[in-house]
Formats: structure tokens, sequence, C-alpha cells
């Protein structure tokens, strides 16, 4: 199950959204249970009362608390950079305002069905990418370890260190044959260093800033190669 909010103070096009998620459901076979609120405020109260959402169609501009502020509060206060977030404005000149609240859409008012359907298809690519495993081997077992709770590896040697969010542990082998097929989750800032794109919030020419606080150096030979994979994003 995918639960999605939609947010936005003119309930009938929520209404409307949330109508065309159910529809997808039948087309796609997907499992979205999507509901609506017409405030930032309410879905603020809703979170902190244990409510979570996979998903967030957020609309900017409100009475009271706007969307940006509460992407703020969602990625910088509450620490959740799980829940993705896409904006919608009838505004387009929202770009560097959002850079740190990362959504991964946004999306123009009106908004077509054919554009929600696209939208709709790019995030379940997103979802089934940053759902997906590592795997490794530690004292002779093997294990599994959602490649979104990973924030960086780091090769010494003979082993790889795990930087997860909420540990850290070395493995036998290399990073870039753990990480494997998932190459395209993880940019190389220094010689045996693999960071998760998904953990980055700001970047300069030198040094990245991951969801957990953590400043890391990029290698002057990796500067443009990240500057060059960050920009895609």
């Amino acid at each position: 199950m995918i639960k999605i909010a939609v947010v936005d103070d003119d309930e009938l096009m929520c209404k409307d959204i949330v109508g065309l998620i159910s529809k997808f459901n039948v087309c796609y076979d997907f499992d979205f249970r999507p509901e609506y609120y017409c405030s930032c405020e309410e879905i603020y109260n809703s979170i902190i009362n244990g409510c979570n959402y996979d998903l967030i169609f957020l609309d900017i501009e409100f009475p009271g608390m706007n969307g940006t502020e509460f992407g703020k509060i969602l990625r910088m206060k509450m620490k959740n950079y799980d829940t993705q977030i896409i904006f919608i404005s009838a505004v387009k000149d929202y770009a560097m305002e959002l850079f740190k609240i990362r959504p991964i859409e946004f999306l123009v008012k009106p908004i077509a069905e054919e554009t929600l359907r696209s939208c709709i298809l790019t995030y379940m690519t997103h979802f089934e990418n940053s759902n997906g495993f590592l795997e490794y081997t530690l004292e002779n077992i093997k294990h599994r370890i959602r490649i979104r709770e990973v924030l960086y590896l780091e090769s010494n040697r003979k082993k790889t260190e795990f930087h997860t969010r909420s540990s850290t542990f070395s493995v036998y082998g290399k990073a870039a044959d753990i990480i494997g097929d998932n190459k395209n989750k993880f940019i190389c800032i220094s010689r045996g260093v693999y960071v998760n794109i998904q953990h980055i919030i700001e970047a300069t020419t030198k040094e990245i800033l991951l969801t957990d606080n953590s400043r890391l150096y990029i290698s002057r030979g990796c500067q443009d190669t990240v500057r060059d994979r960050l920009s895609e994003i």
C-alpha cells in the first residue's frame, strides 16, 4: 500500500486529483490510498499524530503556513527524507527555493490527466529504486539492507565501511562490487567513497551535506563528475 496525500486549499482540485489517482489504481494495478487536506496545518497535525505518507502532492501558496514552509519542516525539523514531495503551483519561479526540500517533481496548474499519469509513473520508478537492497556478507552470513538506509559506503583496503542512518559497520569486499547494478543510485565523490544520491541535500564544488548533517569532501578529480550528476537530479 502506498499512502498519498493531496494538499491544496482548492477542495475541488483535491478531489479531482484523488479521483485520478484512484483511477490509476485500476489502470496499473497499483495500491494507492489517496486522501486530501485543505491546509498545511491539517497535514502537519496529522503527521505529528502518527500518520505517515509515501507521497505528497503539495501546493505552495496558502494562507497561513505555505507549502515551502511545511516542506522545510518535514525535511529539516522532522528529518523526514523518505516521504516524496511533488509541488504544484500556478507560479513557475520557485526552483531555487525548493532545492533543499528535494521534491521529485514540480507541476504547474492546471494539471492535465496525462501530466499526472506521467508523474505517477515516474514516482513508481523512484519508489521501486529506493526500496531496493544491497547485499553483503558478515561473519559468513549473507545480509540485505535497504538502499534508502545507506548514507554512503567507504572502501578501506579489503573492507567496506557502511555508514547508515543508525550505525556504522565494516564488511569484507569492495564498495563498487557491493553496489553492483545499483550504480545509478550512488555517486563517487572521492577514491572509494560512494554516496547515496537520495541523501544529498546540499552541494558545493568541494563538499556535500547529507541528511544526517554529515559533510563529506569531494576530491578534485571527482568534482566535475559530481557536479554533472547532481545537475541531472
